[in-house]
């Protein structure tokens, strides 16, 4: 039995994704493209041009569906990379505020920030 293949983004199984895997398929918890060099067993991120098959053209977008013949699907999420997203994230909104703006049912904003706000002082940078 082959082992059970996973997102290249999320992690979540591919086991409801029929196989091959088309162009047009997308993970079912993300719904990232699936069918990418990031998801090929070729992919090299560390070698230019980013795949290690001789015949292979690589697509200058990693992350967008191709029509690569070489594809071969492999598990290629990294707890790693999602660990840093999370903080660059965190960092992002301990810098901003977080949720500093709530939205009411009928879509209406309140409590707009103070005028010391991180956000409010990057807002009035743009405002003429």
């Amino acid at each position: 039995m082959t082992a059970s293949l996973v997102c290249w983004n999320c992690g979540a199984s591919l086991d409801d994704i029929p196989r091959p895997i088309s162009r047009h398929a997308n993970c079912s918890a993300c719904f990232e493209v699936l069918h990418c060099c990031r998801m090929c067993r070729h992919y090299m991120p560390e070698k230019r041009p980013y795949c290690d098959h001789e015949r292979a053209e690589p697509p200058v977008e990693k992350e967008s569906a191709n029509f690569c013949d070489y594809f071969k699907p492999t598990n290629r999420f990294s707890e790693k990379d999602t660990a840093r997203s999370d903080q660059a994230k965190s960092e992002l909104d301990a810098l901003f505020g977080g949720d500093a703006i709530d939205v009411t049912e009928t879509g209406d904003v309140f409590d707009a920030p103070d005028e010391d706000d991180p956000l409010n002082k990057l807002n009035d940078l743009f405002d003429d």
